[in-house]
C-alpha cells in the first residue's frame, strides 16, 4: 500500500503491513491516493494507516489495531508531547517548533496537527466520522 510522508508534501512510500517495511521514499502526484501517513516521533517510525480490518498504528515494530477498545492519548506534558497508544506504548517527544507562531500563521486552516503526527492521530480518533472517511 502508499502511504504518505507526514513532514513533507508530495512524498510517498510503499508500506507492507505484514513485515513493517517501508519502501524508499518517492515522489508523488498531490492527487494520488494514499492509505496511510509515516513519519518519526521520539525516535521511532511510525504509520498510521488503514489496514483491512480498519485503522492501525504501528510504532517500530508494534502494530496496534485501533478500535474503540485502544485509548489513543495526546497530552502536552511541559515542553514534550506525549501520546499514549492503548497500554503499552508511549512516546515522548519535544513540542514542535511550528506551534510557537501558529496563532500569527497567515495559512488558512493551519492547525497544530499539522506539525505533529501524533496530535493528527488522536484527532482523527476522537472523531469517528473523521476516523471512517480517513485514507478511503
Amino acid at each position: 500500500m502508499l502511504v504518505a510522508g507526514f513532514d513533507v508534501s508530495g512524498r510517498a512510500a510503499d508500506f507492507d503491513p505484514a513485515t513493517g517495511r517501508l519502501g524508499p521514499e518517492r515522489t508523488v502526484d498531490s492527487g494520488r491516493m494514499t492509505h496511510g501517513h509515516y513519519g518519526q516521533l521520539a525516535g521511532a517510525r511510525v504509520v498510521f494507516y488503514r489496514g483491512a480490518d480498519g485503522l492501525r498504528i504501528r510504532v517500530g515494530e508494534r502494530d496496534t489495531r485501533l478500535d474503540a477498545a485502544t485509548a489513543v492519548c495526546h497530552q502536552v506534558v511541559g515542553r514534550q508531547c506525549v501520546l499514549t497508544v492503548g497500554q503499552v506504548t508511549e512516546l515522548r517527544y519535544p513540542v514542535p517548533p511550528e506551534w510557537s507562531g501558529l496563532e500569527n500563521d497567515l495559512t488558512p486552516f493551519v492547525d497544530a496537527e499539522d506539525f505533529d503526527l501524533g496530535l493528527f492521530v488522536a484527532n482523527v480518533l476522537a472523531d469517528r466520522d473523521r476516523a471512517a472517511r480517513s485514507y478511503r
